[in-house]
């Protein structure tokens, strides 16, 4: 079934594209919500929350991702029913993308981000509704609900939710989800989210239910001593600040993550720590994967992150958070960041 495509913002006034929606969920089907590859708070939290919302009103639901999730977000409600296509054991992935009716994309802006899962994902011919907060939408979907100034996708699924009138079959396990990936995505409302209406959808998730204490105590409050030791490591030895361009990076080799029994998720946030500097306005973490060199990385006021990641480094992303990889040695991808950080001096400069 084809659908019009909407790529639009989303906002509660527009009409286009919702009776769509309404038109493809009303009776109870098959749906997959898919996500994307090393996925994040607000990934999981805005597909577990779709799916509570949509098992209320009849629907089964599968959600599937391309590989595991970091242990922090493994308490969340619903997780252990994520499909997980790295573990090749479990449900029948393939089978799923063949018996299903409809097609969720949550918190992804091209299909290559599903990884492993792209190729059985282009081979369906299943309607799509893709829900994001990225930039520059690949053309994949049927429906396309975008809003690039919002500070997460999770947020999203809420209006879309409220926007049905399906708020009342938003639980505390719903709404727990969907305010997790907010959080998370918004470092604790520190990036992407300079608008009040955002504080309304968190007061709204929490008279809904969410939990908000658990979330900080379960995502901030559970590392391990290993972790605290490596983020102690990065910033009294690895980490290098270049005043001249008001950047600092830290930078972490696979041998070094390996000596403080790295686990996924153990560096999530050292990139935000450089920022505290006083006349730091720009901050990039490397960390060595087995085929490439990963880089966040986060900004303060108007430097694009995402432009420079793009550019340079494979990635994109939001203008104060963004994401790339480089694919070379380790030493070769920070001797290209110094070199081309030179091209934006005058840009990083004139920040306050």
């Amino acid at each position: 079934m084809q659908q019009e495509t909407f790529d639009g913002q989303l906002n509660l006034s527009h009409e286009l594209g919702w009776h769509d929606i309404e038109s493809l969920i009303q009776n109870p089907c098959k749906v997959l919500i898919l996500t994307h590859k090393n996925p994040d708070g607000d990934a999981v939290g805005s597909a577990l929350g779709l799916q509570w919302v949509l098992k209320r009103i009849g629907h089964t639901v599968d959600i599937i991702v391309p590989d595991d999730s970091p242990l922090y977000l493994k308490w969340l409600p619903g997780h252990q029913q994520i499909a997980v296509h790295e573990r090749k054991s479990g449900k029948n992935i393939p089978q799923l993308f063949i018996d299903c009716d409809l097609i969720f994309c949550v918190d992804f802006n091209t299909p290559e981000r599903l990884g492993a899962v792209e190729p059985l994902f282009s081979k369906s011919s299943k309607p799509v509704i893709l829900i994001d907060h990225h930039p520059k939408s690949g053309d994949f979907a049927h429906i396309k609900l975008i809003d690039p100034s919002k500070g997460s996708t999770s947020e999203l699924v809420f209006l879309l939710i409220e926007k049905l009138g399906l708020s009342e079959y938003v639980g505390p396990e719903s709404a727990t989800c969907l305010l997790a990936g907010i959080l998370t995505d918004t470092v604790e409302f520190k990036v992407n989210c300079s608008y009040p209406e955002i504080f309304e959808t968190v007061a709204s998730l929490m008279r809904l239910g969410a939990d908000k204490d658990r979330i900080n105590n379960e995502v901030y409050n559970m590392h391990s001593a290993d972790r605290m030791r490596l983020l102690g490591y990065c910033l009294n030895t690895n980490m290098k600040i270049l005043p001249g361009y008001k950047t600092a990076y830290i930078a972490l080799t696979k041998s070094e993550l390996n000596s403080y029994n790295h686990r996924k998720g153990d560096t999530e946030g050292f990139v935000n720590y450089p920022l505290s500097i006083n006349g730091v306005v720009f901050s990039v973490l490397f960390t060595e994967q087995d085929d490439h060199i990963k880089l966040s990385l986060r900004s303060r006021g108007n430097f694009p992150a995402n432009e420079f990641a793009r550019k340079y480094f494979n990635g994109g992303g939001h203008k104060n958070a963004a994401g790339g990889r480089y694919f070379g040695s380790f030493k070769e991808a920070l001797d290209r960041f110094e070199i081309v950080l030179d091209e934006y001096k005058e840009l990083l400069l004139s920040e306050k």
